[in-house]
């Protein structure tokens, strides 16, 4: 079969991987590399292809490649320190533009247009995500910084989510005979949280961790532009499963290095507050999600305690 006409798993295969997790939540997370028009039209279906079969997805997203075009085109200084961004008050109002608005929107509107429920940051589901401003402290070159409006995860309150959820969910669907109180709405959230002082500034995949471990998910799933941890640049596809000690071997080992060694960070922090899988892999290849979800050899690397 063709590449482009790949339809994902078959039922017979998909079925008792579908039995296992149905009514549990999945957490999803897209780099904003993937948040493209043309990949959100391939991820969004198989989003879709989860919640109709029980699932709950739960959606987070990061965006950016996206700010910094924004940051150059109305002249806004980028100013980043071993991968992480200076948040000043004209930077974290283009994050809540560019992100929390175009973004999310882009992908609300993908979930909608592929017949399932949705809702994100105009309907409040960041204020979910309670953070704490990160004070000044030292980058990866050892100066001491203050980082502006960054912050780090607190709590992840989930009866908001839930309030949330219910109040946008006050007419009856007219496909199924159940309210849509009674169904999962998947909520959509940016990568940004609140304080008492407002939005602040936070990692997508720090966020999706957080809501994983809160939401006692089934899975966290960490969608990329790269297929999962590769060993060398010779390999022929990732490592299809690693155990938390491995993954730890490898970023020891320097194999696993720069941005994925922060992702990998993230995934052993899931699995380490007992989040019981963590997949990462890539979104721009067709039907990977439900690939990597729904059967047994899966396209990504499996990350398991």
């Amino acid at each position: 079969m063709a590449v482009h006409d790949d339809r994902g798993p078959s039922l017979a295969e998909a079925a008792s991987w579908i039995a296992r997790f149905s009514g549990r939540h999945v957490v999803v997370k897209l780099g904003g590399e993937l948040l493209e028009p043309a990949v959100i039209g391939r991820i969004a279906p198989q989003i879709a292809a989860m919640h109709r079969v029980g699932l709950k997805p739960v959606v987070v997203h990061g965006g950016g490649a996206q700010v910094d075009r924004a940051c150059r085109d109305r002249n806004v200084a980028i100013d980043k320190v071993g991968g992480r961004r200076i948040t000043s008050p004209e930077v974290l109002e283009l994050l809540v533009d560019v992100v929390a608005g175009d973004l999310n929107e882009r992908l609300v509107d993908g979930l909608k247009a592929a017949g399932v429920p949705a809702h994100g940051f105009a309907a409040g589901v960041s204020r979910s995500i309670r953070c704490t401003q990160r004070p000044a402290s030292a980058g990866s070159d050892g100066v001491v910084r203050d980082w502006g409006r960054v912050g780090d995860v607190e709590d992840v309150d989930v009866r908001a989510l839930e309030e949330e959820r219910a109040a946008v969910a006050v007419a009856a669907d007219p496909a199924t005979s159940q309210p849509l109180g009674q169904r999962w709405i998947i909520p959509v959230l940016p990568s940004l949280g609140f304080d008492d002082a407002g939005w602040l500034n936070v990692n997508a995949d720090a966020v999706a961790r957080a809501v994983a471990v809160r939401l006692d998910a089934a899975k966290l799933v960490l969608m990329t532009g790269v297929r999962g941890i590769i060993h060398s640049a010779g390999d022929a596809g990732p490592i299809s499963r690693l155990s938390r000690a491995q993954a730890r071997q490898l970023i020891d080992d320097g194999v696993v290095a720069g941005g994925m060694r922060a992702k990998v960070e993230e995934a052993l922090g899931a699995l380490d507050a007992g989040v019981p899988r963590v997949h990462i892999l890539s979104g721009r290849d067709p039907m990977s999600l439900l690939r990597e979800l729904f059967t047994d050899d899966g396209c990504g690397t499996l990350l398991l305690p």
